[in-house]
């Protein structure tokens, strides 16, 4: 039997191995860091996703752009939010004259936007936004809306808001 003699270029090999271990270490290193991002909805570093929608800042937005983003805020809620009866109870047609209530709402929009339609977002997202944010923004609006006291707004055909809805976005357009 040949006797086996290691080769001549010895450190050659071991610096191939250590950049190879190097290689392996920096990807899992990088796993890892994937893993323990995901559970907070934030991309790891390095991620190709794109950042989670972002909250609307109303008192810093031109009054156009308000109007604009009242009708994309009234069209989610008759799209969406009135699929619940007890947000079409709850959020009463004055919604946009109170401006406490479109922040709530447009925050509520926003943690949809990130639960369902955020290529990051996971099923811990869709159930927190179910648990947490839909009822416990509801409450708030409920509490927010309780002075107006319109009534009773009884389980039945989706409501849609546009009739109350538009006048507020061409007085903000006419600002």
């Amino acid at each position: 039997m040949p006797e086996l003699t290691p080769p001549d270029d010895t450190g050659a090999e071991q610096a191939a191995i250590i950049a190879d271990l190097a290689l392996e270490v920096e990807h899992l290193a990088r796993t890892v860091a994937g893993l323990t991002a995901a559970p907070t909805g934030q991309p790891s570093a390095g991620s190709d996703l794109p950042p989670p929608p972002h909250p609307w800042c109303w008192p810093r937005m031109p009054h156009t752009k308000k109007a604009d983003r009242l009708g994309e805020l009234g069209d989610w809620m008759t799209q969406v939010l009135f699929t619940w009866p007890s947000a079409q109870r709850t959020v009463l047609p004055c919604w946009p004259r109170h401006w406490d209530v479109v922040e709530e709402l447009s925050m509520l929009y926003c943690c949809w936007k990130t639960a369902y339609l955020w290529e990051g977002a996971t099923a811990g997202d869709a159930a927190e936004y179910l648990d947490r944010w839909l009822p416990n923004a509801l409450a708030r609006i409920e509490i927010r809306l309780r002075p107006c006291g319109q009534g009773h707004h009884p389980d039945g055909k989706r409501r849609d808001d546009t009739t109350t809805l538009t006048p507020v976005q061409d007085e903000l357009r006419w600002l």
